[in-house]
């Protein structure tokens, strides 16, 4: 019998051991797939602690509370006025201070903070809407004025959260950046004068002078593993020359310790040395780079004589006037990679390019940055000598495609939208919106033709040294109006308006369907008159078009094709959309939210607030969990995007009733999801389907309406593949919690071994 139970005890070991290792097998085979995409960081459904949301700025929270089955539960729950600056410490006054706020609202633990244009940042209960502290930027005024920084109007275009430090952190308005403590609204420190650094190649002479108000970037960046914050000092030269006379900066970002004494690690230049002759700053990091589609190095053997003397006349240095300007949108941070992603501003001076031709690298560009060297991984210039304006201004966004891996997406102002391989900055597509809108019929077909036969801009061709150093301004040679120019006899139109550009503000991306959507923005723009060099003058006068309206489209991330779009006839947009519970929403210039089911671009509500709003939304939850949509409001007249009046912060969330079962169903899909992420998405369906007619029934004599089913109705009849859009949410992996499929390993791990002990 012995051998027998020894033969038994034998088998018995070996069926636990076998049980062991399928359990494991089975709950790394739930991991794994996890770890085939990476993900942002301060991706939560209860905080919004960047300008866009995460760190890859998506303007998306996988809150599912306040959803497309109870959105018409909405109501407003709170408001908090900002004040004026005249609250401003009166020792401030004199660097310039506005009046409202254009910083999308924070969110963390239950707390807001939003920072006004008259820099005084508060944080208010996002329960209550009482304020929970505030706090003043206070520097020494004298001191400051002696820095090489305009200290003109300004306004901020974002602060954020860091988790970090626990800590708001603001860009000053003294090339400065200060962290307010989030508990207690007190100073945590203040890294002064960065612009005070040693810039090689700068014209101390040449009274330079930054750009350093609240908007040259954004936020303050942040890559936690090499313990590096990010900023940018720019130029400041548009189309106007400075009646004092003064030059520019040298546009340089920099990778800042995060220990104090907070040491520049490292320096990135995005214009020539002003104090040299440089031949081949075009040619220096050539093998890295595109003109749009087309590889540098390609232009260069064709056309090198093109890209010499960059910014700068033959045998000379540049000129004082000539340089970059400020990066505008949100620092965007592969915490896995070190890579930063960012975008330029303007190529100065514009229109007049004459004292500084040459394609005008790095200004209006979108490049990366690797953190951990402190030198470019790669550029992509999307308009070689700009004379327009059609910078690259705001965010774009990183994410993971299933199918093309990990790429950057952006469009500038000319209304060409980038899909790059993240790594090399190849492209993987592009999209030319503007010959799209022609197609759903928003525009007139004249936009498909190039100046002067139509009213599109004027392209110059990288291959062309006649287009990089000789075309200088936008009716050249003409030198006066009515004189015949190669591209544009004065007065002429143009299409589309530099303005906030075609595509407006930053992009969103729903990471459930793997689905990018944006504005597309109508607007075009008289150029009157153009003029010479005059210190204290402008170089170009301009009248723009009173019609204006805006298309959202969504979008495939893999392959760039559309998936529906929703036309809105009114005015431009300038708020940013969020994602999220199934939706898209939006502020809208005539004072309503709106609404719109993220898979088919259907309207499902719509909020009348009072007020126009020209600021990014965000959600977040308060201490109770309960999910608060915030908006700031203004008194800025539609169709113009007047940014001094958002003074207002309105707090939208569901009824009490709404709330209570929102919880309740909230519980029950995030146990479904555990299973399988992708159900949550089809579920809904039938129950969208109803909330879809109610909606559609609400508002069908509006010209919205109208517009958004013709509109829509085209786009789902020739684009191919859109009616499968949530067939493909259900095959595509949604956002993973790292910590759920943990807490599931260690879950089925502990199983086993009582199974084992009880064995």
């Amino acid at each position: 019998m012995r051998p027998f139970s020894n033969k038994a005890l034998m088998l018995s070991r070996r069926y636990r051991v076998t049980n062991y290792t399928v359990l494991v097998i089975l709950a790394f085979s739930a991991f794994i797939p996890a770890l085939a995409y990476a993900a942002p960081l301060s991706n939560s459904d209860k905080d919004w602690q960047r300008v866009n949301g995460n760190s890859w700025a998506w303007n998306y929270s996988p809150q599912t509370q306040i959803n497309k089955n109870n959105v018409k539960d909405l109501e407003v729950k709170w408001v908090f006025p900002l004040g004026s600056k005249a609250l401003s410490p009166a020792a401030m006054t004199s660097l310039g201070m506005e009046d409202g706020s254009t910083a999308p609202p924070i969110i963390h633990n239950g707390i807001a903070y939003v920072t006004t244009n008259f820099f005084r940042t508060y944080a208010i209960d996002m329960k209550t809407g009482k304020q929970v502290w505030s706090h003043d930027y206070l520097i020494n005024a004298t001191e400051a004025a002696k820095l090489p920084v305009i200290f003109g109007s300004g306004h901020s275009h974002g602060v954020r959260y860091w988790e970090g430090g626990d800590a708001i952190l603001v860009g000053g308005k003294a090339c400065d950046i200060y962290a307010i403590d989030a508990k207690t609204g007190k100073t945590k420190f203040r890294i002064a004068d960065i612009c005070k650094t040693n810039i090689d190649g700068q014209l101390v002479s040449s009274n330079f002078i930054y750009r350093q108000t609240l908007n040259s970037v954004a936020d303050v960046g942040t890559y936690e593993k090499g313990r590096q914050f990010v900023y940018v000092l720019p130029g400041y030269i548009h189309s106007s020359l400075r009646a004092d006379g003064a030059g520019n900066g040298r546009h340089t970002t920099v990778g800042i310790s995060m220990d104090a004494p907070y040491n520049i690690i490292w320096k990135v230049y995005s214009s020539p040395p002003y104090d040299r002759l440089t031949k081949d700053w075009a040619l220096q990091e050539c093998d890295i780079g595109y003109f749009r589609t087309n590889p540098c190095t390609d232009v260069a053997a064709k056309n090198q004589a093109g890209l010499e003397w960059d910014f700068a006349l033959p045998n000379q240095a540049p000129s004082k006037w000539a340089g970059v300007t400020s990066n505008w949108g949100q620092p965007v941070i592969d915490e896995d990679t070190g890579i930063l992603y960012t975008n330029t501003g303007n190529q100065g001076p514009y229109s007049n390019m004459s004292l500084a031709p040459g394609p005008r690298l790095y200004g209006s560009t979108i490049m990366a940055i690797d953190m951990n060297k402190g030198q470019r991984a790669w550029w992509l210039q999307p308009f070689p000598h700009d004379p327009y304006d059609y910078d690259c201004n705001w965010s774009g966004m990183l994410a993971e495609s299933s199918t093309v891996g990990k790429i950057y997406v952006k469009g500038c102002k000319e209304g060409v939208l980038y899909a790059m391989d993240a790594k090399t900055g190849k492209p993987v597509w592009t999209a030319d919106v503007v010959a799209e809108q022609v197609s759903w019929g928003q525009i007139g077909a004249s936009a498909l033709k190039t100046m002067p036969e139509g009213v599109k801009y004027y392209r110059p061709d990288p291959y062309s040294s006649y287009d990089m150093r000789e075309w200088n301004w936008i009716s050249y040679p003409a030198t006066k109006p009515g004189d015949k120019g190669k591209a544009c006899t004065l007065p002429c139109t143009v299409y589309p308006f530099w303005s906030n550009g075609l595509f407006a503000t930053d992009p969103s991306y729903d990471p459930e369907t793997q689905t990018v959507i944006h504005y597309a923005i109508g607007l075009q723009v008289d150029i009157l008159k153009e003029n010479p060099y005059v210190v204290g003058g402008n170089l170009f006068t301009t009248k723009s078009y009173p019609i204006t309206n805006t298309t959202i489209v969504a979008r495939d991330l893999a392959t760039g094709k559309a998936k529906w779009t929703w036309f809105w006839p009114v005015n431009q947009q300038r708020s940013h959309m969020v994602v999220t519970g199934g939706m898209v929403y939006s502020g809208f210039g005539d004072g309503y939210v709106r609404f719109l089911d993220k898979d088919t671009g259907k309207l499902l509500h719509e909020i009348n607030v009072g007020a126009a709003m020209w600021v990014g939304p965000t959600i977040g939850a308060d201490s109770a969990g309960n999910s608060k949509i915030l908006t700031l409001v203004s008194g800025g007249a539609t169709g113009s995007a007047g940014r001094a009046l958002s003074a207002t912060i309105i707090a939208l969330g569901l009824s009490d009733r709404a709330a209570a079962e929102a919880k309740t169903t909230t519980v029950t899909t995030t146990a479904s999801t555990t299973i399988t992420s992708s159900t949550t998405q089809t579920v809904t369906s039938t129950s969208a389907t109803t909330a879809t007619t109610t909606a559609s029934t609400t508002v069908t004599t509006t010209a919205i309406s109208t517009s958004a089913t013709t509109v829509a109705t085209t786009v789902t009849t020739t684009a191919p593949g859109q009616t499968v859009t949530a067939t493909s949410a259900t095959e595509t992996m949604g956002p993973v919690t790292y910590a759920a499929i943990g807490i599931a390993v260690i879950a089925i791990v502990a199983a086993a071994v009582m199974m084992m002990r009880k064995k």
